[in-house]
């Protein structure tokens, strides 16, 4: 056997493995999103603080804020920070989606599509049917005819193109965002070929930091930049592909960059820049934080022991994040509305309200589970035996041709 067959069967091997410190990271990112949106019934001017943590601050130094506010922001900063966990969410994505595109012998884009069309559409499309349609605190009222247009665009998976289309689930915009990152993910295989996976990096950095700076300068702290503009795949493309970066790394048995660096360095520049109106620049290090995590576990992982009990909730969870994420915020809207009816002035005690939130997992932990085993895994094995049954096809005829050259001949 040749050095290079050495080599391809050892990125093979690696190729397809499996890790469940990513079902764990999934699980931790799904728990950030969740406590987040549990924090979305405060009041305006108490949410307007947790998203500006400098200006809170200096408001503490300005002796305006009492010992009680102080106390709440500290407890429930983390929870809203909550939407970090879309930060870690892509940069795992972008870790796994080059890690199934390797799998094969010679990757095959066609077959990656295929793949991953029925890993994310089905169980998507259902929900988006299911909240749209039925759900009594997020269906869509059809008199209205712009909600025919809001429909079919989540359907179609356009739904960021403007705010104007949002509606049925405030978490639903990030599922546009993936599916056009796939899209462009030929453009990044191309720019690794043509020059190499830090140059590319770099063209993909500057393409979505310049973005990020324009919009930080152009519309200030105080004015939010369009939609369009926030919710584009390029705006999260390199945030995206550093995953891929270090999933590449990691199957030609090189080491990543981001090995050598410590992840509370860029948490602590994600908190610094957080108060950005659209968390241009704390996005980017919240996803060089668990990008720099995972390369730092990836070099330990044959170490990897049996994981704590919560440490196996958090890979349950992982493996549900999907179908949590897609039903999460609707449950949670109908929870806290039961709650309000039921108990009078319950909104204007925020900690009733965050704790009427967080009983809603009691919900949409089993709801996720049943999604999960019924409608997610008989998706990806319809998926699976689609692409057996093209392979067996394709090689039928690959076949066909070569015996009817050689009769010819």
């Amino acid at each position: 056997m040749s050095v290079s067959d050495g080599a391809n069967q050892s990125m093979g091997t690696r190729a397809n493995a499996h890790f469940g410190f990513i079902d764990q990271l999934r699980g931790v990112a799904i728990l950030l999103v969740f406590l987040c949106h549990c924090t979305s019934n405060f009041n305006l001017a108490f949410s307007f603080d947790l998203y500006d943590p400098l200006r809170f601050l200096a408001q503490v130094f300005a002796g305006k804020i009492s010992v009680l506010e102080v106390i709440d922001f500290l407890c429930f900063y983390p929870c809203r920070a909550g939407w970090s966990g879309v930060a870690v969410f892509f940069v795992v994505s972008g870790f796994c989606i080059h890690l199934s595109y390797s799998q094969p012998a010679k990757p095959d884009l066609i077959a990656f599509y295929i793949r991953r069309f029925f890993r994310i559409y089905p169980v998507y499309a259902l929900a988006v049917l299911v909240f749209g349609l039925w759900f009594a605190y997020s269906r869509l009222n059809f008199d209205q005819w712009q909600n025919w247009v809001r429909l079919g665009s989540h359907l179609l998976l356009c739904n960021n193109l403007s705010d104007l289309l949002s509606g049925i689930s405030a978490a639903y915009w990030t599922i546009p965002v993936e599916a056009q990152l796939y899209v462009l993910f030929p453009v990044l295989l191309w720019l690794v070929r043509r020059y190499s996976f830090a140059k590319a990096l770099w063209i993909v950095g500057v393409i979505q930091f310049s973005l990020q700076i324009t919009t930080a300068f152009a519309f200030g702290l105080y004015r939010l930049p369009p939609f369009w503009l926030t919710a584009s795949p390029f705006y999260y493309w390199f945030s995206w592909s550093i995953g891929a970066a270090v999933c590449d790394a990691y199957l030609k048995g090189k080491p990543s960059p981001l090995r050598k660096t410590s992840p509370w360095l860029w948490l602590i520049a994600a908190v610094a820049t957080s108060s950005f109106a659209a968390h241009e620049f704390s996005f980017a290090f919240f996803a060089l934080a668990t990008a720099s995590l995972v390369a730092r576990r990836l070099s330990t992982e044959a170490m990897e022991e049996s994981p704590s009990l919560f440490g196996r909730f958090l890979r349950i969870t992982g493996t549900y994040s999907y179908s949590i994420y897609l039903i999460h915020q609707p449950i949670i809207v109908a929870v806290t509305e039961t709650y309000k009816h039921a108990f009078a002035g319950l909104e204007s005690n925020r900690w009733a309200m965050f704790f009427a939130a967080l009983s809603s997992w009691l919900i949409i932990f089993p709801v996720a589970a049943v999604m999960y085993y019924l409608v997610e895994r008989p998706s990806i094995s319809l998926g699976k035996h689609l692409l057996k049954a093209l392979s067996q096809r394709f090689n039928q005829r690959s076949f066909g041709r070569v015996a009817a050259s050689a009769l010819a001949k």
